[in-house]
């Protein structure tokens, strides 16, 4: 968000709304990991009831709500192996679950980087496509669009809130053909979902589009919520089921993708059945349980990679949902690949190569 919007926000009375102070990533390192019988635990004491729920919904997480940020760690494999990943609370309050991502978010990352921001702003305060997360053949088409424009060639705005006066894109409806003859309205219906690993920050399409505000004088994602809602749309960047993306101060970016996830919050999007991007077939996610531990056996390949741990007891911010602090311990084991493990890889192996066969 820029320097301008912010002003905006202050004279509409609603600078509370800006995005909190950042808090960078602190990854846990569990070291690098080989031989069947390798090892590591850490413990940390900053857990909350709510930060890895929050990833789950359609508007995604805020990094800074996993253990106050302190909910990320890593670990290296120095050749292909089977790991046992776990987590145990303290308390049954916290109701753990984790993902776990291939590669590494950089150092001192967090959301709200400009170099990797919620969403884009162009000079006259219009939504943009993010450079990093949209999809790679976006179209760039706007479902609104300036009213009009002045003698100078700016934006008209609107008087009191300085907002871009916006109509709908007459082009919105009207079939394509360099979208092989979609409407851009149904392109963009048709390729952005919850939890695909890109975020539409042009038309908000998973979070309802744009809707206009009265409250603000403007046009806001439609999940805006005036005493509770970001103007950005999405809470954050953390996505509990797919691939994400955040940057840091220095302009280092980078993108860890989804392999697979445990809890007992229902799994949603594309990944929950099986995923490859661990170097292998892994199911996607894991029925949890409501106890105090949380375990899952992958089959990785040789690189580095990341477990996002927190909470899934209570599904919003509240002070009683992030507060009191608790404690858990999360592991990771090499161990040779049990019976039924092996029984289920290969039946994930053949049900991939029917469904090849059947393209």
């Amino acid at each position: 968000m820029n320097k301008l919007f912010y002003a905006l926000l202050a004279a509409a009375g609603l600078v509370a709304f800006a995005p909190p102070a950042t808090a960078h990533i602190s990854y846990g390192d569990l070291g690098s990991l080989s031989a069947v019988g390798d090892s590591a635990t850490m413990s940390r004491g900053r857990f909350s009831r709510f930060g890895w729920i929050a990833g789950t919904g359609d508007s995604l997480g805020d990094s800074h709500e996993l253990a106050s940020a302190t909910g990320f760690f890593k670990f290296n494999l120095a050749q292909a192996a089977n790991v046992q990943i776990s987590v145990t609370a303290a308390s049954a309050q916290m109701n753990p679950a984790f993902s776990v991502y291939a590669g590494l978010l950089p150092s001192h990352s967090h959301d709200y980087d400009g170099h990797d921001p919620l969403a884009s702003y162009d000079d006259n305060l219009l939504y943009t496509a993010s450079a990093h997360d949209r999809r790679p053949d976006d179209p760039l088409i706007s479902h609104c669009i300036p009213a009009g424009y002045d003698n100078n060639g700016a934006v008209l705005t609107d008087p009191v809130s300085g907002y871009p006066v916006l109509v709908e894109n007459p082009a919105w409806n009207v079939a394509d053909p360099n979208l092989n003859g979609l409407s851009p309205a149904q392109w963009y219906a048709q390729n952005y979902q919850a939890h695909d690993g890109y975020r539409d920050t042009l038309n908000f399409t998973t979070l309802g589009g744009l809707k206009y505000e009265a409250e603000v004088g403007g046009w806001v994602p439609a999940n805006f919520d005036v005493l509770n809602g970001s103007f950005d749309g999405f809470s954050g960047q953390f996505d509990a089921f797919g691939n994400w993306s955040m940057a840091n101060g220095d302009g280092e970016w980078s993108r860890i993708d989804y392999i697979s996830s445990v809890s007992s919050t229902a799994c949603a999007g594309p990944n929950c059945v099986v995923t490859g991007s661990g170097g292998f077939a892994n199911p996607g996610h894991f029925a949890g349980n409501d106890g105090i531990t949380e375990t899952l056996i992958l089959a990785l390949a040789a690189g580095n990679y990341t477990i996002a741990v927190d909470g899934e007891s209570c599904n919003d911010s509240s002070l009683d949902c992030l507060a009191p602090f608790m404690a858990a311990n999360v592991s990771v084991r090499v161990v040779p690949i049990p019976g039924a493990a092996w029984l289920m890889l290969s039946a994930l192996v053949g049900w991939i190569g029917c469904k090849r066969r059947a393209l």
